[in-house]
């Protein structure tokens, strides 16, 4: 009987820990819904925008729209919350690298294929392709060449695409341009 309640207590815990793991990573995806909308709501209102859309739409190519008078802006969410180092090494493969990681396997970001190959034609609206690297980047690379990397800017055209880590925006909310 004993054994019984020991068992007992083992799967209660064990079911303690998984439902705290769900709500934790469910948090962690509304905070970052969230931040997000607040970030273009932030920077609509620093400089006098009132009509405009931002929404959290999840469709393969990007995760988030916005558009107002001038401006649509396609927003792909790239999570990295262990803070590691981003190699571009082309247009659709992104490598995720940690400086002390001596393994040798390659890990690379998921979901950057669709958005890079998604056809901009507004003719009306500037189009603009936003990866954002949540929530911050140790080092973001772009490789030029077999033996030449480059850092990559707020700044730098990354095959169509703008790469900024969302500490970056909050702390320069005027890199969005809109």
């Amino acid at each position: 009987m004993e054994l019984f309640y020991w068992i007992l207590g083992v799967i209660f815990a064990v079911l303690i820990v998984i439902l705290v793991t769900i709500f934790v990573k469910k948090s962690r995806i509304q905070k970052r819904r969230n931040d997000i909308i607040k970030l273009f709501s932030n920077a609509c209102r620093a400089k006098g925008i009132t009509d405009y859309t931002i929404e959290y739409v999840k469709k393969d190519t990007h995760d988030f729209y916005f558009e107002d008078a001038n401006s649509i802006y396609y927003i792909k969410v790239i999570p990295n919350f262990s803070n590691q180092e981003i190699c571009i090494n082309n247009a659709i493969k992104w490598q995720l690298r940690k400086l002390s990681d001596r393994n040798e396997t390659m890990v690379f970001v998921e979901g950057v294929e669709p958005l890079m190959r998604l056809d901009l034609n507004h003719a009306r609206k500037k189009e603009h392709k936003l990866f954002i690297i949540y929530p911050n980047v140790t080092a973001l690379l772009k490789v030029i060449n077999e033996c030449e990397m480059v850092f990559v800017y707020p700044d730098t055209d990354v095959y169509g695409a703008k790469v900024i880590s969302y500490k970056r925006l909050v702390e320069e909310i005027e890199l969005l341009e809109i």
